[in-house]
């Protein structure tokens, strides 16, 4: 019987997104992804959608495929290790209070009544109860306590992959970002949404920016095969995202940055697969409801 996969951990999901992003920057698919490295074409699928994760070769492979550098992707390759790696967290044993026992009187011999009786506890038996499973209660909350204090099973490592501030380090600012990766970049951390635009059918096109970055770009959902998106600014160099099989569509995708100093500069035009509408183009406003 086939074991069901593992759960997937915000670590891992984060490291395959990136991969998403490299694969859609280099331009390639699937099967000239296997052809120019070490690794299968079912095997970059597997790699791509999660369902895998990869060695640390095909994260350096992708990223010499797409031209970016491999130190970013290569952090996030490392968090998913640690997390897939890290044991998990035992549970707090929950206290079971004492049965309560119930005295049976022993034969008293003739010697035996001739010795005074042993001193009875004056306490009633709900008080005494009560006093057993208070110290049961006690002893299992000083144990929680200790686990919490410990904290079992985590490396110093994993506490140091976790950044000290949760300010993004952006790899670029302005012009250097025109033409790389929001994920590779960091620019996709947290940006803000400029617009939201439907074109067709379950098809939702979002311009976003960073300020940090000084960069904007398009995010698409709902994407067919062939379908061409691109984002600009006056007087900049487009760039376009055009999506190369069936392994790009059912994700998120990003079109690569533009520089810009304003997102209402932004621009985006669509055009969607053989057989569907004409080119449209949609300037930055209000996100749509």
């Amino acid at each position: 019987m086939s074991l069901p996969p593992p759960e997937r951990t915000a670590e891992a999901i984060a490291c395959a997104e990136a991969l998403r992003g490299l694969r859609s920057r280099s331009g390639l698919s699937l099967k000239e992804l296997g052809a120019q490295t070490p690794y299968s074409k079912s095997s970059w699928e597997r790699y791509l959608n999660g369902k895998t994760h990869p060695p640390r070769g095909a994260v350096v492979a992708l990223c010499r495929l797409a031209r970016q550098p491999p130190a970013h992707p290569l952090a996030l390759w490392e968090r998913a290790e640690t997390a897939r790696n890290r044991p998990p967290r035992p549970a707090v044993p929950v206290p079971v209070p004492a049965p309560e026992l119930t005295a049976v009187p022993e034969p008293v011999s003739v010697r035996e009544e001739s010795s005074p009786p042993e001193p009875l506890d004056p306490r009633p038996a709900a008080a005494r109860r009560h006093a057993r499973t208070g110290a049961v209660l006690a002893a299992a909350l000083l144990c929680a306590a200790w686990l919490v204090m410990a904290g079992p099973w985590r490396s110093e490592r994993a506490d140091a992959d976790v950044p000290a501030s949760s300010e993004p380090e952006f790899a670029c600012h302005g012009q250097r970002c025109t033409g790389r990766d929001v994920i590779a970049t960091r620019c996709g951390m947290h940006p803000d949404m400029v617009s939201t635009h439907r074109p067709a059918p379950g098809l939702r096109v979002d311009l976003r920016y960073e300020a940090g970055c000084g960069a904007g770009w398009a995010r698409v959902w709902g994407q067919r095969i062939g379908d061409v998106f691109t984002v600009s600014v006056a007087g900049g160099e487009p760039q376009t995202l055009t999506v190369p099989d069936k392994y790009a569509t059912g994700i998120r995708l990003h079109t690569p940055m533009v520089a810009t100093d304003s997102p209402d500069a932004l621009r985006v035009c669509v055009s969607l697969a053989p057989g569907g509408p004409r080119q449209q183009c949609y300037p930055a406003g209000p996100p749509s409801p």
